[in-house]
């Protein structure tokens, strides 16, 4: 089962690699994003999800304890209890996760009637969500379902 883990503001790499000392998995989503700076694009990496990592485990009470031990851990996010994550939305982490690599920009085609095709990438992935598409700025405003309430997450695109 997959949980979220909220963490404190800066400690999301350090406790994903702590929490996987301790044998577990956990995953931080990051992406390369594209800032213009002094008139030039440059890539800049960035977190998918600030002050919140995935943590893939069977939680029993020691399971718990060790991962709140860890410095920098907030609290499980669930009614009450930690609440582990749908199976779909489980498949959204593995996908935004990468395999721990961060997300590459998708490619995006205009075509001369203005209409938009998503050529490669992960955004191909989220189409029917996506909620704004900003070729000029390089980014995507995205919809994804976690713990049952609606997120924005913003992934980087390029126009070719």
């Amino acid at each position: 089962m997959m949980y979220v883990l909220q963490v404190k503001p800066g400690y999301e790499e350090a406790a994903v690699r702590l929490i996987a000392d301790k044998g577990y998995t956990a995953m931080c989503p990051t992406e390369e994003i594209y800032i213009r700076f002094r008139g030039q694009w440059h890539k800049r990496l960035k977190l998918v999800f600030t002050q919140y990592i995935f943590v893939e485990c069977e939680l029993t009470d020691k399971s718990y304890y060790d991962i709140r031990s860890v410095q920098g851990t907030v609290r499980f996010l669930g009614f009450g209890e930690p609440e582990a994550l749908r199976d779909d939305e489980q498949a959204y982490i593995r996908l935004l996760w990468n395999k721990g690599k961060p997300i590459e920009a998708s490619k995006i085609y205009t075509t001369l009637s203005g209409d938009k095709m998503v050529l490669s990438g992960i955004l191909r992935e989220y189409q029917e969500n996506i909620i704004s598409l900003d070729l000029r700025q390089r980014r995507a405003k995205v919809s994804v379902m976690l713990l049952g309430k609606s997120h924005t997450i913003t992934l980087p695109v390029i126009q070719i």
